[in-house]
């Protein structure tokens, strides 16, 4: 699964091969593809992201990208946002699920929450109660 631009240029990479699976294509990230993503994490269907950002040039849908890194993190989603991570997260999914260690990758196998979750959940519930009182 991922935006157009990324499942394009995994197919150019990896072709037909039978051991590589394409999930669904979302539009192109300036084409709301960014937003699709955030939706599946708010959905919970999302266990990992490997999204590379080109640190160095503007992007027209850079909302979009914010958006999407802070859900990512909201939602405690295991992330990849540059070759050197990537690379390294592909070992670690290959030898978790090679030896059976999900405990690895939690996230895809157990909806998660960032920590900051829980205290923002208690400091809106005091700030409705506090309005309802005013």
């Amino acid at each position: 699964t991922g935006t157009n631009t990324t499942i394009t240029l995994l197919k150019s990479i990896f072709g037909d091969d039978p051991e590589v699976f394409y999930g669904p294509s979302f539009q192109s990230g300036p084409l709301g593809g960014d937003a699709e993503l955030c939706a599946l994490a708010c959905l919970e269907d999302l266990g990992g992201c490997f999204f590379f950002m080109d640190p160095l040039s503007a992007h027209p849908h850079q909302a979009d990208i914010d958006c999407l890194v802070r859900l990512l993190n909201v939602h405690n989603i295991l992330t990849c946002i540059n070759p050197c991570t990537a690379h390294a997260m592909s070992f670690v999914l290959k030898s978790a699920l090679e030896d059976g260690r999900l405990d690895q990758i939690p996230s895809f196998f157990y909806t998660l929450k960032s920590p900051g979750v829980a205290v923002y959940k208690a400091e809106q519930k005091q700030a409705l109660e506090a309005a309802k009182k005013s």
